[in-house]
């Protein structure tokens, strides 16, 4: 009798999938950016594109995959983290921030549903934006989980009335920031709506223009979850979005605590 993947899945500790022969899996990066020279990151970006205004609307324009193009760190730090994770991740850069850490809630939706439609099998989202884009985020991501793409998302490093978006939506692997003894190992939260937080708390991670710095905040955490997920897909092909949360669940630890966010999100 076969085994079901996620049984199989339920058996093997994330850490220990690392040696193990791993399917090559796409995680879109929806952020500042990427230096893709960066040795941590050579030949680990298969695609760049920006979002950027054409003809007054945001629109999508390729970039280059042999340049830098962070245009303040942000994207690098992230990508590297979900890289260092998972040796099979793939990165599509999804430049959707500007200078300053700032973006747009419509070059937002603009890059989401540039991922979705590029198939990435995870779409990490170290950003947030307002409930005013709640309702088209909602839909993408609903699209996204029907056709068994994972959406990894940071909630707000300084809550205001929301946790931000699309962290709060249910389709979503939402995460929080805290202290943990190993990026392999996340907390679960039974009763908050952020259910997920992972390490992000001083993490070592690739500076733009090279070098390694050290990081603190949500945006830091997600990508640690994204390559947990990439891990996973990469080991066990197939798995839906409800059994890489039952994963998560399974090998994490409990609390009912919010945590103790700091910082600050790039989107407002």
């Amino acid at each position: 009798m076969t085994v079901p993947r996620l049984a199989q899945a339920l058996i093997a500790p994330p850490e220990s999938l690392v040696d193990r022969p791993l399917e090559p899996v796409t995680i879109a990066v929806l952020d500042s950016g990427i230096d893709c020279t960066h040795p941590d990151l050579a030949g680990r970006v298969i695609r760049a594109v920006r979002v950027e205004l054409v003809d007054g609307k945001p629109a999508i324009v390729e970039g280059e995959t042999d340049s830098n193009n962070d245009v303040y760190g942000h994207g690098t730090a992230v990508a590297s983290i979900a890289c260092g994770l998972s040796p099979n991740a793939q990165i599509i850069d999804v430049k959707v921030l500007g200078e300053g850490r700032l973006g747009t809630g419509a070059a937002l939706i603009v890059g989401l549903r540039f991922a979705i439609e590029a198939r990435a099998s995870v779409i990490n989202m170290s950003l947030t934006a307002g409930p005013e884009f709640a309702g088209r985020l909602h839909a993408l991501c609903e699209q996204a989980y029907r056709q068994g793409q994972i959406v990894v998302a940071a909630t707000r490093n300084m809550p205001l009335a929301d946790h931000g978006f699309p962290a709060e939506l249910s389709s979503v692997v939402s995460v929080d920031q805290r202290r943990m003894e190993s990026l392999f190992r996340v907390h679960y939260r039974r009763t908050h709506p952020i259910e997920y937080a992972a390490h992000g708390e001083e993490v070592t991670v690739a500076a733009a223009g090279g070098g390694h710095t050290t990081k603190t905040g949500t945006s830091f955490a997600t990508p640690a979850v994204s390559g947990l997920c990439a891990l996973w897909l990469g080991a066990f092909p197939g798995l839906r979005p409800f059994e890489i949360k039952s994963l998560l669940k399974a090998f994490a630890t409990e609390s009912d605590a919010e945590g103790s966010p700091d910082g600050r999100s790039p989107i407002r």
